[in-house]
């Protein structure tokens, strides 16, 4: 102190100058009472919100957009910028490090630099091929190789902020959601008419197989679009591999058909020549050809119920009428080969073949039926259904065994199969026939008993009259 007693003046200064520095960084908000801090979800609360129930909940809006992690506003600036962030609004200056919106062509490599890093993914166990996955499909190859930024990237299967786990309903890759997500840009007729691609491709699909398994009976086991031609490397399936990728599901016809004479033909289209949809169509209207063996009971029985004593050929027709009539549809494109079928003997063995089918199954049909009608009596046919399940099972087996296209080989098949339906038909003749003879045996029995009342009501009558005495 000096001798006045008052504190140094100096020392004062320099201390309320620091002091006031130390606030006016540290402590902005201080010095400036009408700004507050902003962050990114005061202005863009849709998007936070997203963010927030995603899978990249964790990550902050500058992983992506770059730039500060606050804004000093003012007040009333705020509210003119919530205002815009809504669809109205003053603009607003972000900073020279702020990135902003991501272009289209450059989303892949954004989404890349954490989805491509092994030690990052590693916690998650996920994939990190994705990114390279990519720039081998069509989709990747026509951004990187022309710069086309039309083509497909992450965000459009994926979404912005709201992207979701695959398994969860409202994710754009559900397995329930992948044809609409692939629609969206595969059924514009504008988008893909600039690549000569059909837009009926996602309309066939709905309507296959394949397609109602999916979308109507919500099997998400059944195949969606990236089961076949993949995810991020998402590319058609050539011909010549059209038969691995069926085959990864249908592994018994895909070796059946490997044995068969069309696995090597040249310009064959594997699966999709008989199962696509026929001539005009995009080898998206995948039909199935055969049923499963309770199907072909259920139509057995309605047949019955309007048609007692049904011909073969209405029985074929109301069982499995789809045989021949897909194979009739597909007969265009077999054509191009078998270009003379007056005097081409292989389409009359195809068709034989399917005729050969045809009367495996209706033999199938009318013994199951005649089962249950004998095992509704008083018949017990436990070791007859026992023994059907191998019917069922040589039944079963025809399915991909066609595929070969070898008629020695289902006409094998076909025998194994009336084999048994013959040796169950004669096991019920016998469980019918000792039923009869039992039944007869019971004629004498009844009729010895009927003799026998009425001669013990002829004895009562007689006792009656000798012994009882009317009341007078």
């Amino acid at each position: 102190m000096n001798p006045s007693g008052r504190a140094d003046e100096p020392v004062l200064v320099a201390n309320g100058l620091w002091a006031a520095l130390i606030v006016a960084v540290c402590f902005p908000a201080v010095l400036l009472a009408d700004q507050e801090q902003a962050r990114c979800k005061d202005c863009h609360a849709a998007q936070a919100g997203q963010l927030a129930e995603s899978v990249h909940r964790a990550l902050n809006c500058r992983e992506c957009h770059q730039g500060q992690e606050s804004y000093s506003v003012a007040d009333e600036e705020l509210g003119r910028l919530v205002q815009r962030a809504t669809g109205s609004g003053a603009a607003f200056d972000h900073g020279e490090s702020f990135a902003g919106a991501p272009a289209r062509g450059a989303t892949p490599m954004l989404c890349g630099n954490c989805h491509a890093d092994v030690e990052r993914m590693n916690p998650y166990g996920l994939r990190t091929d994705q990114l390279s996955r990519y720039w081998t499909s069509g989709h990747g190859k026509a951004l990187k190789e022309r710069g086309d930024e039309r083509v497909a990237v992450c965000v459009d299967c994926h979404g912005w902020h709201d992207i979701l786990p695959g398994h969860e309903p409202g994710s754009k890759t559900h397995p329930l959601n992948v044809p609409g997500t692939c629609a969206r840009c595969h059924s514009d007729a504008n988008l893909m008419g600039a690549y000569d691609l059909p837009v009926e491709v996602v309309t066939e699909y709905r309507a296959s197989v394949h397609g109602h398994l999916l979308l109507e009976q919500k099997d998400t086991g059944a195949p969606t679009c990236a089961t076949c031609h993949g995810n991020h490397s998402a590319m058609p399936p050539g011909f010549a591999t059209v038969g691995a990728v069926c085959g990864q599901c249908h592994q018994h016809a895909a070796q059946q058909f490997a044995t068969s004479v069309h696995a090597e033909a040249e310009g064959h289209k594997g699966c999709v020549q008989c199962h696509g949809g026929g001539e005009g169509s995009h080898y998206h209207m995948i039909e199935r050809i055969t049923q499963p063996a309770g199907v072909l009971i259920q139509r057995y029985a309605h047949l019955l119920s309007t048609e007692p004593s049904p011909t073969p050929e209405q029985v074929t027709e109301a069982i499995h009428p789809d045989p021949k009539r897909i194979m009739t549809q597909a007969l265009p494109t077999c054509t191009e080969c078998h270009d003379d079928p007056a005097e081409d003997e292989n389409l009359p063995r195809l068709f034989a073949l399917l005729d050969e089918i045809a009367d495996a199954e209706r033999h199938y049909v009318q013994t199951a039926a005649r089962l249950d009608e004998v095992g509704q009596g008083v018949l017990l046919v436990e070791n007859q259904r026992f023994k059907f399940e191998d019917a069922k099972t040589h039944l079963i087996e025809l399915s991909p065994v066609q595929h070969s296209l070898d008629n020695d080989l289902v006409a094998e098949k076909v025998a194994a199969l009336n084999q048994v339906c013959e040796e169950v038909n004669a096991e019920l003749d016998e469980l019918q026939a000792g039923l009869r003879l039992r039944n007869l045996a019971l004629i004498p029995i009844w009729a010895f008993a009927v003799v026998f009342s009425v001669l013990l009501y002829v004895k009562y009558k007689m006792l009656k009259r000798a012994y009882v005495k009317p009341l007078d």
